[in-house]
This record gives C-alpha cells, sequence and structure tokens, in this order.
C-alpha cells in the first residue's frame, strides 16, 4: 500500500492559545505524522534536516507562544527557508479563534492562559491574538474553530491539507481466555461461552479453534452463527461512522473459557470479514501464543 502522506512531509501548526493547534496536532499524529509540540525554535531546523530530508519521515510540529525563541520575525524566516527547501511537500496551518470562544474554553477548562501569569485572562487572549496576527499572515491554511466540534475540526484539517481520503482503519481482533484475564487494550469484548463447546468432544479437545473439523463444528451452531452475523451487522454500522469521526483503530476481543476453541474460531471469522470490508487486520490469539 502506497503511503498516503507521501507527497506532504512537514506541517508546521500554530495559532492563538486555546484555539486548537495541540488537537490538530493529535490528528496529524492519528493520521500517520509524528507529532512533536513545543521544541525550542532552535531546534526546529535541526530536526527536519534529520527527520524529513535524511529519513523521509512525515512530521508535525506544534509552535505557539510557550515556544522558545518564538517570534513572528523567526518564524517568518523559518517557513521562508523551509519553503525554498521543500516547496509543496510543506505546509503552514494556522488555528484561530474568536475571543469570546478562547474566554469559555479557558474559563472551563481552569487552564492558565500562557501569559496569564502576567495579566488577566482577558487581556491576555488579546494580547496572544494581536501578537499571532502577524504570525498568521505567514499561514497557507487558516481554519477558525470557533464552534467546531473535533471531528469537524479533523475534516476542516485533512480537506484543507488534501488528506482526506484516509487509509482504512487498522482492526486489531485477539481471542482470549476469561480464566487469563479480560485484555485491556479491548474496545468491545464478545463472550463466547454461549456457543457449544468442542472441548467436551474427545475428537476435538486437542485441537483449535483454526483447524477446520471445529470450525465445522461451531459452524453448525445456529446461536453462534447468527450471534456473529448480528455483530457484523453491528460494525457496518459503527464503522460508517468511526471513518467520518476519523477513529485512528478499534480492538475486537473475543473471550471463551479456555481461549482455544470458540474465540479463536469467531476471531478468525470476524476477522476475514473485516478484511473483506477493506480493513487493515491484525489477528491475535492470546493463549496459543503461550
Amino acid at each position: 500500500m502506497s503511503n498516503p502522506i507521501s507527497a506532504l512531509k512537514l506541517v508546521l501548526v500554530t495559532g492563538v492559545s486555546g484555539a486548537g493547534h495541540s488537537t490538530a496536532l493529535k490528528i496529524l499524529e492519528d493520521y500517520g505524522f509524528a507529532a512533536v509540540d513545543n521544541l525550542p525554535l532552535a531546534l526546529v531546523d535541526p530536526l527536519i534536516a534529520l527527520e524529513v530530508e535524511t529519513s523521509g519521515r512525515s512530521i508535525a510540529i506544534g509552535l505557539d507562544v510557550r515556544t522558545t525563541g518564538f517570534g513572528a520575525d523567526a518564524i517568518a524566516r523559518l517557513v521562508k527557508n523551509l519553503a525554498k527547501r521543500l516547496g509543496d511537500c510543506f505546509k503552514m496551518v494556522f488555528i484561530s479563534a474568536g475571543h469570546a470562544d478562547l474566554m469559555r474554553r479557558y474559563s472551563a477548562t481552569r487552564r492558565q492562559h500562557p501569559l496569564g501569569c502576567q495579566m488577566d485572562l482577558d487581556a491576555a487572549v488579546r494580547a496572544d491574538m494581536e501578537r499571532m496576527t502577524d504570525v498568521e499572515a505567514l499561514a497557507d491554511i487558516v481554519i477558525d474553530s470557533s464552534g467546531l466540534a473535533p471531528t469537524d475540526l479533523r475534516r476542516s484539517l485533512l480537506e484543507a491539507l488534501h488528506l482526506d481520503k484516509v487509509p482504512p482503519m487498522p482492526v486489531h481482533i485477539l481471542s482470549f481466555s476469561y480464566r487469563q484475564g479480560l485484555p485491556e487494550t479491548a474496545d468491545q469484548i464478545i463472550d463466547m461461552r454461549f456457543a457449544k463447546n468442542p472441548h467436551w468432544d474427545d475428537g476435538l479437545r486437542n485441537l483449535t479453534g483454526l483447524d477446520a473439523k471445529v470450525a465445522a463444528f461451531l459452524e453448525k451452531d445456529d446461536a453462534a452463527r447468527e450471534v456473529l452475523d448480528q455483530f457484523k451487522a453491528m460494525l457496518s454500522v459503527m464503522f460508517a461512522r468511526m471513518k467520518i469521526d476519523g477513529r485512528p483503530y478499534l480492538t475486537l476481543a473475543f473471550g471463551c473459557t479456555g481461549g482455544k476453541h470458540r474465540s479463536v474460531w469467531a476471531a478468525a471469522h470476524i476477522a476475514k470479514w473485516v478484511e473483506a470490508e477493506g480493513y487493515r487486520v491484525r489477528l491475535e490469539h492470546r493463549e496459543l501464543a503461550k
């Protein structure tokens, strides 16, 4: 599979404090960029030379009023230099927001504005907005986050960077034994202990859910098949919404008593279906790997 971000190697993300530049960085990180925030300005150029120009990685760097050495003149020199070196492989994004929105966000989170130690919140927000005016003029892309939910900001950012063709969400599918405890990373856990148990069949006990005889046994269980069919229908609805929201990954876990037969068969069955739906799948059988 080709790398969807191969053309765009560097994104500088900045903006007024509280507008959402950290959220924008996380969005780019979920997309596949290596994200670095609040790096001293003097270290930005060496990082780009090493990671982008030498190693060919795609990175997103967050810069704001907290950044050591930050200033409109310094940013202007950096942007001019990067545009000359990287051309269309480089973009600068500025995240803005209205004064009322910024005030509301800081008041709601009770966080101190970076300039708050010198002045009250209203004055700090106004000073930051004024200070960032010249920086905003340097940006290739300006996004006003006022009233935007994170999903709306994500959509606006990726569309502006022509990254709206998001690669399929990777899905981790896991089988496990309840005796060994629940997997901590699972988003959805499906209990397969209701299905008929191959363990009580002498000819199947020493096999696993990956063996054809065990699969044939479980496929005759109408309840097991119906549950998995209904789960597929539920996943179809979930996947459609997760794609819109830009969910970075999903972990599905199937459990049974011993983690050897029913959970293994169900995990493999769903993995095959999910892959056929166009998603990248990593299948793991926790107890079989021991």
